[in-house]
């Protein structure tokens, strides 16, 4: 039997379980919903990074992964946008195909997934071209016609000419950055799931699923803050995830808890329109980061005048 399909046994049970042993979470997340008896019309892109599948600790399957996270994405009506390592393509045509037939956007995410900030820009330009050219007949193919990157890690340049340079080249050749604003420590939590192995505690996956949804709940709650410090106002916030084992389990409950919250889900095209991805950002710190965040600890002497 397959890792996945025991993991939706034990997914089962805990959820059951949740009931009676750990309720806390989503009872609070109701209450704050609640308050004032309204809804907070918040909007929120949902991206995935790493597609076909997100390395990690253990052997994944990348078909049930897939088919577990577009599950829950056609459950809640979500048109999400997904990232695709170039290097990974071959053998993945059916599954990558399988997002774009269900309305969703796939943009690059370079061709072997390389840090900007170990391999210098020019050397980074040459894998993002890679990875454009790898996906572009898929994309073609079915009609795509905007064109997205996201820069692995969130690392944009850790220094001037690195950053001008790539965004340089992206502005030539018409490709969209896909920013992201909330920034999940997913990997960490997906290690502990991985560590489980087949035979699964109940108890101990009970455990990392309400550890991570807690995180969850507090980055969401930290991007909202950041934007009411920074712009005053609510922004259309984009959430990344990995393709992996813990959001194919928990996409569900993630989904629910952002409904719960006043969330309405937008595509990606819609969400960079909000007006805080063209604002100027001058953020060299090894961290990758929201872009709200990256604006907040830009270095003043490098943005441009107001």
């Amino acid at each position: 039997m397959k890792k996945l399909r025991r993991f939706r046994v034990a997914a089962s049970i805990c959820l059951l379980l949740s009931l009676f042993l750990i309720p806390v979470l989503f009872t609070v997340s109701t209450a704050q919903k609640g308050k004032s008896g309204e809804k907070k019309n918040r909007q929120i892109c949902i991206t995935f990074d790493e597609l076909p599948v997100a390395s990690g600790f253990g052997d994944a399957d990348p078909r049930e992964i897939s088919e577990q996270l577009l599950a829950a994405l056609k459950k809640h009506e979500v048109r999400a946008a997904g990232f695709v390592v170039g290097s990974r393509i071959d053998g993945a045509y059916d599954i990558l195909g399988e997002w774009l037939n269900d309305g969703h956007i796939l943009g690059s995410l370079t061709n072997t997934h390389q840090d900007l900030h170990k391999l210098g820009w020019e050397q980074f330009i040459q894998d993002l071209s890679e990875g454009h050219n790898a996906l572009e007949p898929m994309l073609s193919g079915f009609g795509q016609k905007l064109r997205f990157f996201r820069y692995p890690f969130l690392h944009y340049g850790n220094d001037v000419e690195s950053k001008r340079e790539v965004k340089r080249y992206l502005a030539a050749n018409d490709i969209f950055i896909a920013h992201a604003t909330i920034v999940l420590e997913d990997y960490l939590y997906n290690l502990s799931l991985e560590k489980l192995g087949d035979d699964a505690d109940s108890a101990d996956y009970l455990s990392i699923r309400n550890d991570y949804l807690e995180h969850f709940i507090d980055q969401v709650e930290h991007a909202e803050r950041l934007a009411q410090q920074v712009l005053k106002r609510k922004c259309r916030q984009i959430l990344l995830l990995r393709a992996n084992r813990l959001n194919a389990e928990f996409l569900d409950d993630m989904l629910t808890l952002l409904e719960e919250r006043g969330y309405r889900f937008i595509s990606l095209p819609d969400a960079l329109d909000d007006e805080l991805y063209s604002a100027p950002e001058a953020y060299f710190g090894s961290r990758g980061v929201g872009y709200i965040e990256m604006i907040l600890n830009s270095d003043s002497d490098l943005l441009p005048a107001q």
